[in-house]
């Protein structure tokens, strides 16, 4: 029973494995269907067709039968609905789930499995003692099969998983007007040319276009990855050349199916609905892109085939050759036995089991791992492939630079007071801000009062945080703090707060008039008491050449001066400059409104009723989303592993080129060496409109070449092409990604990476691994992780793989030199189910080496989790001196219970049947031995069949012994009868045994054996033989004593096992360096070398176990004669292992080292 159930644990790692490597099944398509197919997946990775946002209007509204102010008709909905279909989104196609199930047994290992199951039932059908051993194991077979086939089933419920987090993102019920009357309707309702109201805070039900604007902004940071919310308006987009922007996702006047509407309103025409919109093309790629099987799970299975076919082949090999000598039973089960010795089962366990344990350590490292194989396909990444916003950046707008004073200055916000003063003091490129500057404070002044954002400051129990107390709190983040009003105008806050509280500032100016951003005016203005009879303040931030247009004097260094030539010269440079480092750049404006007083009505309506040309500019102030801490250290770490990586964002260029230098990623170096490039997303289109896809493919080649490289303004489809092309390239792509636009790219890579705090459901979903801090530096500690599971897990094959030929070997000796089999099928178990298992997983716990960092990723071609110089070494090295150590021992035991070697051979097969018979020599030693013939086991008296009891004194012609001992080989030995007496020849039988042939078979002529024949034909015992058993002849049989004796050998020889695993656990802890410089600091380890053989001493001496196992109580000195075995190959591999670290190019290094 324990043979089955361990058996059971691993064919079903066994075929998990295998079957996660298997592709998808898809029904059979004609060729038709598939070309549809294949022109369908071609287009997902095309940006979608859209041209009706450069229509005219009229254009617009003909086309869809419909008018901005009464929107469609009723009849004219249920026509576009039956020309464009529903508002949904296409599942993808579903082979019925019985289907699914049902392939699953199509594998070539589950039909192994299930023919060996079927050859079990056969030969418990035919077996007439109806052993239960093959039943048992026929129906363990059947059932390892359906669970794993069922639990390969579940798995592939993931794409469905994934597009149910697509559905929970679509609007419920929207605003549309129909037959001229508002109406709310369900989303999926919508037919492109309803008119949709979009309103502050909804989600967009359809792409639909802007007719109508009013302070329209759009959240599109889902898409495009964009931190700033985005104008919409419903103004033609032009490129700088004055031509049409046709590219969707660069039109101004669309909003996206599924993004929010950030603030003010609009109206506008539903173009595209469902499948036929951004958002469906990147679900129908998500759900399209099969999973790629992980590097490690393509190592496994290529171990396993490899086993598999060596297991097979020795298998039926000696099947074949035990077809012409044992019983078809006998011969089944020991084929089964050849494939169990050679299949290590406790492996997969070891490998699960160590995947599992590096998982738990991430999840201390703040990375939740979904896929416990992406642990190690993170460490054979050669290329990371990460998205900028929120995984490299903070995703929040941060203050980088201020120009005040005709200077340009390093202005980084503190997280609080203390902070800051450490901020300040700390070495840069650039110098820091003059906090006691005239302009610098009157900046501030401008910045605080000129922002609508406040900060939250109530608490959960419903008091409110006093933030001016905080500020000196060393602990406190002020960075962190939730706050209202748009991204800019918080960093804008953010910055100021520990320079000067907000509210005290805001408390001493309060606000008395207000003139809101809008993007025809691109700033935003307000009015401010001052108090103590002094005029009120108008403060003016917006786009710097608008604000600017509106100065006439600038103040700086403590004077208002007028604007001239000069100082517009410094202006551009310092404006041009911190746009050119991806920053957005805020112009700043005061002016006092002498003349006026606080109770004056002021109104912008029609006009303005007060001067706003005539103000003096104060300065910019420049922000960035700036990069994470610990990232540009990761980048560099990462660089030094040799693992390339990429920025992949929908931003702009510039921005995403300046982040990717701050975080190392791209250097000003490489790109005026030309090693560096950044590709923008209408090259990827350029390249995908050419035909030829050798020349496609050699324009991706010329991109990917480069050493570095950002891809900036790309699209989900974009993205999704650059790990396909890298992937083709032979490279491993770890794809990091939040946004639902990172889901097809996150699902296609070898590896995806989402985020944990700011990741949306879908990507989650989708991805791997889940970094719970959104910190790109937790990857670093994965890759790191990765490597280390990888050298482990390769120590620990070569461990477990060793014992695997001292398990083989007894079974190709028994068949070949017919000895008594050394070793049992549950003895093979018991080593790789159990003494073996904890030591193998000990192994999992070893510490990284020093040079895991530095050196490259592994290549997936020559560097393979089990190569020929690992093979060489633990099968031809080590393996065999422990198949040495186990024969010796195994032969020691023997000869001690007084069987000597050169009576082994020829013998092994009728062993366990019959008593073995010998000839001796002078001294009493066996000389010749063999077997007798066919018998039952002696029973004083009558013995039916046959007596194998020699006779004495009295004479017996029918049996197979004389006075002097066995009648030896011949025609009459064991087939005399009264049948065939008279044919015995003279030399075969006496005149005395030839007158009792006549007294017996006169009264009765069915006497006698004339059907039995030899045990063994192979195996005759020579003419004088007598029973040989404790050290000498012996006139009775004795089988148990014999069994009992090679039960003890056999003991022994699993116990060999043991004492010779020591020595290669010890030595498998390096694969070069001595044991004596890697020391024994693996706690684990220790254990392990204790548990095994606290467990090998329990199966042997527990009585109990005895009995299920078919172990014997050894006597301990049959402990020690494998002991200098495993001082041996200890002493061996020290020896070459200093060899390699003294010549690392020479031939050891060359074919040993694994």
């Amino acid at each position: 029973d324990k043979f089955y159930e361990t058996s059971s644990l691993f064919f079903s790692k066994a075929l998990s494995f295998v079957y996660k490597s298997q592709t998808p099944y898809k029904m059979a398509r004609s060729k038709k269907d598939t070309s549809a197919e294949d022109e369908r997946k071609a287009n997902l990775r095309k940006d979608i067709d859209f041209v009706e946002h450069t229509w005219p209007a009229e254009k617009l509204y003909s086309h869809f039968g419909c008018t901005l102010e009464k929107g469609l008709s009723s009849e004219q909905v249920l026509i576009n609905r039956g020309k464009y279909g529903e508002n949904r989104l296409t599942p993808p196609a579903v082979t019925p789930w019985y289907i699914q199930y049902l392939l699953q047994f199509k594998n070539f290992f589950a039909g192994l499995l299930l023919a060996g199951g079927t050859l079990c039932f056969i030969g418990y059908g035919i077996d007439p003692e109806k052993d239960q051993t093959n039943l048992f194991l026929g129906i363990v077979l059947y059932i390892v099969v359906t669970i794993t086939a069922t639990f390969s089933y579940l798995q592939e419920a993931k794409s469905e998983k994934i597009m149910e987090g697509f559905k929970n993102m679509i609007p419920k019920k929207c605003k549309c007007i129909r037959d001229g009357k508002n109406t709310v309707v369900d989303a999926w309702e919508l037919v492109p040319g309803d008119v949709v109201d979009l309103l502050d805070g909804d989600s967009v039900p359809a792409d639909i276009r802007v007719m109508q604007a009013n302070e329209l902004k759009v959240d599109n940071s889902s898409l495009t990855g964009e931190s700033e919310p985005q104008d919409r308006s419903t103004d033609l987009a032009k490129d700088a050349q004055g031509n049409l922007v046709m590219q969707p996702l660069e039109a101004s006047n669309l909003c996206f199916y599924t993004t929010i509407i950030n603030s003010g309103s609009g109206r506008g025409v539903v173009i595209g609905s469902g499948d036929r919109t951004v958002m469906g093309q990147i679900a129908g790629l998500a759900t399209e892109t099969s999973n790629e099987a992980s590097p490690i799970n393509i190592e496994i299975s290529k171990f396993i085939q490899l086993i598999s076919a060596v297991a097979i082949t020795l298998g039926v090999a000696f099947f074949i050759v035990g077809f012409f000598n044992l019983e078809i039973i006998q011969n089944v089960v020991f084929m089964i036995g050849i494939i169990v010795a050679n299949v290590p089962e406790g492996l997969l366990a070891t490998v699960t089991v160590s995947l599992a344990l590096t998982a738990k350590r991430m999840h201390t490292k703040n990375v939740l791992v979904k896929n416990l194989e992406a642990v190690e396909t993170l460490g054979s990444t050669t290329i990371i492939a990460s998205d900028k916003t929120g995984t490299l950046t903070q995703n929040r707008m941060t203050v980088m630079h201020a120009w005040v004073d005709n200077e340009t200055y390093l202005c980084p916000p503190g997280k609080n007071i203390p902070d800051l003063a450490v901020l300040k003091q700390t070495p840069a490129d650039e110098p820091y801000y003059d906090e006691s500057s005239p302009a610098f404070k009157r900046l501030l002044q401008v910045a605080t009062l000129c922002n609508n954002a406040e900060f939250l400051t109530k608490n959960d129990d419903g008091s409110y945080m006093d933030l001016k107390a905080e500020m000196n709190n060393p602990n406190f983040n002020i960075l962190k703090q939730a706050a209202t009003g748009d991204a800019s105008e918080q960093g804008l806050l953010k910055l100021v707060q520990p320079l000067n509280d907000a509210l005290e500032t805001r408390a001493a100016c309060p606000k008395i008039f207000e003139i809101k951003f809008n993007s025809t005016n691109k700033w935003q203005l307000s009015i401010h008491s001052q108090g103590a009879g002094r005029p009120p303040l108008l403060v003016l931030k917006g786009a710097p050449e608008r604000v600017l247009g509106m100065c006439k004097s600038y103040y700086a260094k403590g004077e208002k001066k007028e604007i001239n030539a000069a100082y517009n010269k410094t202006y551009t440079e310092a404006y041009e400059g911190l746009g050119g480092r991806g920053e957005r750049v805020l112009g700043f404006a005061y002016k006092e409104l002498t003349g006026m007083k606080d109770d004056f009505k002021f109104s912008s309506k029609p006009s303005p009723n007060f001067t706003m040309d005539d103000l003096t500019f104060v300065g910019l102030i420049s922000l960035i989303d700036p990069p994470r801490e610990g990232v540009p250290e990761a980048v560099i770490k990462c660089n030094r592993a040799r693992v390339k990586v990429y920025m992949v964002t929908g931003d702009h260029p510039i921005t995403a080129a300046a982040i990717a230098k701050q975080v190392n990623i791209i250097s000003q170096e490489n790109i005026d060496a030309g090693d560096a490039i950044v590709v923008k997303g209408d090259t990827i289109r350029e390249w995908t409109e050419i035909a030829d896809p050798i020349e496609q493919q050699k324009k991706w080649d010329e991109a990917l070449d480069h050493k570095q490289i950002v891809w900036a303004r790309v699209s989900p489809a974009h993205k999704l092409l650059i790990v396909e092309n890298c992937q083709r390239r032979g490279e491993i792509v770890a794809v990091t990604g939040d946004g639902v636009n990172d889901a097809p790219a996150l699902k296609k890579g070898d590896i995806g990476v989402a985020m944990g705090i700011a990741g949306k459901d879908v990507s989650k979903e989708a991805a791997d691994m889940i970094l719970m801090d959104d910190n790109f530096a937790s990857i670093v500690n994965g890759v790191e992780e990765g490597r280390l599971i990888f050298d482990n897990l390769k120590k620990s094959i070569a461990y477990t793989l060793s014992s695997n030929i001292p398990e083989i070997a007894p079974f190709l000796i028994y068949m070949t030199a017919k000895i008594p089999s050394p070793l049992t099928t549950v003895l093979i178990l018991c080593i790789d189910l159990g003494t073996d298992m904890v030591p193998a997983i000990s192994l999992a716990y070893e510490t990284k080496e020093a040079d895991i960092m530095d050196r490259p990723p592994r290549n997936a071609q020559t560097d393979r989790l089990v190569n020929f110089r690992l093979i060489s070494f633990a099968y031809l090295q080590i393996g065999m001196i422990q198949a040495l150590a186990g024969f010796f021992v195994y032969i020691v035991v023997l000869n001690d219970y007084g069987y000597a070697p050169n009576i082994l051979m020829g013998n092994g097969w009728e062993w366990a049947k019959h008593s073995v018979m010998c000839t001796i020599n002078g001294d009493g030693s066996p000389k010749d031995c063999g077997f007798g013939c066919e018998a039952e086991d002696y029973e004083p008296g009558y013995c039916e069949g046959g007596c194998q009891v020699p006779s004495s004194n009295n004479i017996d012609p029918f049996v197979e012994f004389t006075a002097s001992g066995f009648r030896g080989a011949g025609d009459y030995t064991c087939n005399r009868a009264c049948s065939n007496y008279a044919d015995i020849p003279d030399d075969k039988i006496t005149a005395e045994e030839r007158e009792k042939f006549v007294g017996f078979c006169a009264g009765d002529q069915t006497w006698g054996f004339s059907d039995r024949g030899f045990a063994d034909d192979d195996a005759i015992a020579p003419v004088g033989a007598k029973y040989y058993w404790n050290g000498q002849q012996q006139n009775l049989p004795n089988k148990e004593y014999q069994q009992n004796a090679l039960a003890y050998a056999q003991c022994a020889y699993f116990i060999s096992i043991i004492i010779v695993q020591w020595a290669d656990l010890l030595i498998c802890k390096t694969r070069k360096l001595s044991l004596f410089q890697q020391g024994l600091q693996n706690d684990f380890m220790n254990f392990g070398l204790l548990f095994e053989t606290v467990l090998g001493a329990t199966l042997v001496y527990a009585s109990p176990l005895n009995t299920v196992f078919g172990t014997m109580p050894l006597h301990i000195l049959h402990w020690f004669p494998a002991v200098p075995w495993s001082m041996f190959i200890f002493t061996y591999d020290e020896i070459r292992k200093a060899l390699m670290r003294g010549n690392p190019d020479g031939w050891l290094n060359a074919y040993t080292y694994w």
